[in-house]
């Protein structure tokens, strides 16, 4: 069995405010960055903590505004995000600095980092890897308010989705081993699934590399529907969401085509998990898929958690991964 450690994405965030003069004089002309040393930082806990496909952490703002805030059609009203005019392409990459810094700072731990990696060689130990990150358009759209240009949600999702596909084709081109999706939205049923479908296969049609779609929450009325997503990775949450595996029980079938990425470490949990009852979360889902690739992570990301919660947390990802889950 060949077990691969990633992360759903954010870490706890330590920005760094401009205090010596070097730092306030480039604040002064508009070139400080507080959160490169957040970055380097998450990046390095990453990295020590020898897991498979990182990311940069996402420090910069929450899901949703961190794609807002650069996004045509989109503004921010007094901490709100509102869509006013037509959805288009931002006008330069969003995170492709962030993946960059990210893999020049693993890389210097351990050379196995490597862009351009296939998972392939990822799950045979061969190398590591970064993945990009994209908050998925039902969660975006679904978390603004609609002020001018669209009828309704369902059309500014696909025009979110065609504006994604920009930075998912930079992401790619940058060296990203896979882009991930994220789209919590989808398990609350606010959307019909058959749009948000459409909108994530717009995004990963636009690639020539593995998507992952990561939803947490509640399956039960989705789960189904989700495994027929053109899509290479389902992420879903099943430590704090032990309902998941009896709903993943019910609908998998021996000619279900995907890897599931088994969320196992409770997010919602401010203390280190119990790992042996990881672990059978873990087996409980394996017994089900029956594949001999098995990725693991946290159920979602780790913002919210006090940073020696998140390293025991990371920590436990690569005891199971180098000592097995039996």
């Amino acid at each position: 069995m060949n077990i691969t450690t990633t992360i759903v994405g954010s870490y706890p965030v330590i920005s760094h405010e401009a205090n010596c003069f070097g730092d306030k004089l480039r604040d002064h002309l508009g070139i400080y960055d507080k959160y490169h040393d957040s970055i380097v930082h998450t990046t390095t806990m990453f990295a020590k903590n020898g897991i498979d496909v990182i990311c940069d952490g996402q420090p910069r703002d929450d899901m949703v505004k961190i794609f807002a805030s650069k996004i045509n059609g989109f503004d921010i009203i007094d901490n709100s995000v509102h869509v006013i005019g037509k959805i288009t392409p931002a006008a330069h990459a969003i995170g492709v600095r962030d993946l960059k810094l990210a893999y020049n700072v693993a890389h210097k731990i351990n050379n196995k980092y490597q862009l351009h990696t296939s998972l392939d060689d990822i799950f045979k130990g061969k190398a590591k890897g970064i993945k990009g990150m994209l908050t998925g358009p039902t969660s975006i759209i679904h978390s603004c308010a609609i002020d001018n240009f669209y009828a309704n949600k369902q059309e500014a999702i696909f025009d979110l989705a065609k504006a994604l596909c920009y930075e998912a084709k930079q992401l790619q081109k940058a060296g990203a081993c896979a882009i991930q999706i994220d789209e919590p939205f989808i398990s609350t049923g606010v959307e019909d699934i058959k749009v948000s479908k459409e909108a994530v296969e717009i995004i990963a049609e636009s690639v020539d590399i593995p998507v992952v779609v990561h939803v947490c929450g509640d399956l039960k009325d989705v789960l189904k529907d989700l495994l027929e997503f053109d899509v290479e990775v389902l992420d879903f949450e099943f430590q704090g969401q032990k309902d998941n595996i009896n709903t993943l029980k019910k609908v998998w079938t021996k000619n279900t085509d995907k890897k599931i990425a088994i969320g196992c470490i409770d997010t919602k949990l401010h203390e280190v998990d119990d790992e042996d009852e990881v672990k059978n979360t873990i087996k409980k889902v394996v017994d089900i898929m029956q594949n001999e690739d098995v990725i693991i992570d946290p159920d979602c990301g780790m913002r919210m958690l006090d940073e020696e919660v998140a390293i025991g947390k990371l920590e436990i990802l690569n005891n199971i991964k180098n000592g097995g889950i039996i």
